[in-house]
Order: structure tokens, then sequence, then C-alpha cells
């Protein structure tokens, strides 16, 4: 965070509390970062894919991640249902390929 600040890479918000605001700077790092990650995605024969940020909390309680992770979790209501901001994406991936 100090490096971050010093160099106006990024900086954070109190009212996107953990959420970083990528600065130009910063944006162009964490782009690269990307493409070389996908590069190298590319290189070992994987495909990208993108899954959804909030979920049933039903999700995390199947895949046991909730008995792990749930306290640490944001979780919200919509109506009568528990939904939660996924804070890893191996149970959404299992959706897909499971």
């Amino acid at each position: 965070r100090e490096i971050g600040r010093k160099q106006a890479l990024f900086y954070f918000h109190p009212l996107s509390p953990g959420s970083a605001f990528f600065l130009p700077h910063g944006a162009r790092i964490y782009n690269r970062l990307i493409e070389y990650l996908r590069a190298e995605y590319h290189s070992r024969g994987y495909e990208e894919v993108i899954t959804p940020n909030i979920y049933n909390l039903h999700l995390w309680e199947c895949s046991g991640h909730a008995d792990h992770y749930k306290e640490n979790m944001f979780l919200f209501q919509q109506d009568r249902e528990v939904l939660g901001v996924k804070p890893m994406n191996c149970p959404a991936h299992c959706l897909i390929f499971a």
C-alpha cells in the first residue's frame, strides 16, 4: 500500500473498503499483469472463463466453503435469499465444469 501510494499507482477510499482504485500508472501495470496471465493460460492450453461475483449462500454451503469462510464473507439479504460476494473462484468454476 505504501509503494502504491508513493508512486500514485492506486488508492483506497472509505466508501469502497478493500477495493483498489487504480490510477493510470497502476492500471497499466495491472493490465500488463493480466496480459501476462492470459498469455500463460494460452501457452499451457487453458481457456479463460468469467463467472459472476455474487452467489446464493447455498453454493458456499454445498461446497463446504461456508464452514471455513462465512464469517469473513460479505453477505447480504435480497428478498428471502442470503447472497454473498465470492471470496474465491473454485465453487463458481464447479458450476461450469462439474
